[in-house]
């Protein structure tokens, strides 16, 4: 006669079982928080690769450079490039910080003046949560300095082949604003026509 289990058996067992599966969930659980910061960290680092490059190309490829506002944290440049996102010829290319949003965008344009007539320009959102954006210039260098929520901060210098620099311009204040107006409120790569507001 096949003997049964008795109650207790049953019970121990269940416990058990019931400590096995605990372990094996904070396992699972370790693993994929594990996973997860692994995940962020690989995403973290592409981005901060993808940015390099960006900012090297625009630079290494640029024929003329200027500040067109130094503030203390950040400053606004444009670049006369040949290396474009939307096949302009030679564009000038914008790279400002929107303090509202704390994003550094990277703006394309045929002009230097964002806001003349008729202007065709286009833009891309290249980084959220900058805290700083500096770029200073010394016996042909350019030394860019980045710091983002997030993200490692960057330090990059670049010797650009044949880049001439321009001292920061004196622009009027209705200019350099009406330029932000036009290009706070757009979706990124978006065309548009402004008109000169200053007129």
């Amino acid at each position: 006669m096949k003997k049964a289990f008795t109650l207790i058996e049953l019970m121990i067992s269940i416990i058990l079982l019931s400590i096995i599966v605990t372990f094996l969930y904070q396992a699972v659980a370790q693993l994929q928080h594990s996973n997860q910061r692994l995940l962020a960290r690989s995403d973290e680092v592409d981005r901060r690769e993808d940015l390099l490059k960006l900012l090297y190309n625009d630079f290494i490829n640029a024929e003329s450079f200027s500040w067109r506002e130094k503030l203390t944290q950040t400053d606004k440049i444009v670049l006369k490039t040949s290396n474009s996102f939307y096949d302009m010829s030679t564009p000038y290319v914008h790279y400002r910080v929107y303090p509202d949003k704390k994003s550094l965008r990277r703006i394309e344009s045929p002009t230097e003046m964002l806001n003349s007539e008729r202007n065709v320009f286009r833009f891309d959102t290249v980084l959220q949560g900058v805290e700083s954006f500096k770029v200073y210039e010394s016996r042909g260098h350019c030394f860019i300095y980045l710091k983002s929520e997030g993200m490692e901060e960057i330090y990059l210098d670049i010797i650009p082949p044949s880049m001439s620099f321009k001292s920061p311009t004196n622009v009027d204040a209705n200019k350099s604003s009406a330029e932000d107006n036009a290009s706070n409120s757009l979706m990124d790569g978006e065309a548009v026509e402004v008109q000169d507001e200053t007129r």
